[in-house]
């Protein structure tokens, strides 16, 4: 999730979903597709849409969302792959202050991951993931996050928590609410982002990520948020990164 109220970017495709919202939800996004160009207060953005947005001095929200998560399965019929659909702005005024929090950086970490729930449950009241999650779900969850990534294969955790693969490729999804490979791939990107904030090199980082090599970590970050790592990191900078992890 990330707010800005300098948002031009050329026309670009990425695997993720992107919920755009003008936080005053009266001034308007700008949003163009290959077939279709509109002004948006609040607009889902499907995933793989070719398209460009450009909002200069419109301060906004965007959350990214992998289609692949059980929050974006329960919204998914709202919008298409390859187009950008409008709602309604008013399940959304009573986040309006959350919405100006997030942006002046007001928002503990708890209160900002709940914003985002908010947020994808005001375009559909979805039930909320269970909380009670198989214990050897937890484990494998924890080693991932604890360990390389590059270091576990499918096969390994499902031996080591006697688990089948096919077990274990359901009862992850069910539990955590996005496929074990996605994780495994976000953990990656977040191990990666860890390291550039902190000054390390783009080539050490990719390797260190799990990454085959820098243009391998940068296609790839590009694929899921839409932007190469220089605009968060690095001498071309241009944004405040917080990282917000609740237990």
């Amino acid at each position: 999730m990330y707010a800005t109220n300098a948002m031009q970017t050329d026309f670009h495709e990425h695997y993720a979903a992107t919920l755009a919202i003008s936080i005053s939800l009266e001034k308007k996004i700008h949003i163009e597709t290959e077939t279709n160009s509109g002004d948006y207060r609040v607009a889902l953005v499907g995933p793989n849409t070719f398209h460009r947005t450009v909002a200069p001095g419109v301060e906004m929200i965007a959350l990214i969302i992998d289609p692949e998560t059980y929050e974006y399965g329960s919204i998914a019929d709202r919008t298409k792959n390859g187009f950008v659909k409008e709602f309604e702005i008013s399940p959304f005024v009573p986040l309006k202050s959350k919405l100006w929090d997030l942006y002046y950086g007001n928002l503990s970490n708890e209160q900002a991951w709940e914003l985002q729930q908010e947020l994808l449950r005001s375009i559909f009241p979805f039930e909320v993931l269970p909380k009670k999650i198989d214990e050897r779900i937890l484990r494998i969850a924890h080693k991932v996050r604890t360990e390389l990534p590059n270091t576990i294969r499918m096969k390994e955790i499902g031996k080591e928590f006697s688990i089948s693969d096919d077990r274990l490729v359901r009862l992850f999804k069910e539990s955590m609410g996005i496929p074990l490979r996605r994780y495994l791939l976000w953990v990656k990107l977040l191990k990666a982002s860890y390291l550039l904030k902190n000054g390390i090199s783009l080539t050490e980082v990719a390797h260190a990520a799990g990454f085959s090599d820098s243009a391998h970590f940068t296609r790839t970050f590009k694929e899921n948020f839409g932007f190469v790592p220089s605009l968060f990191f690095g001498h071309l900078r241009s944004t405040e990164v917080r990282f917000c992890e609740t237990e």
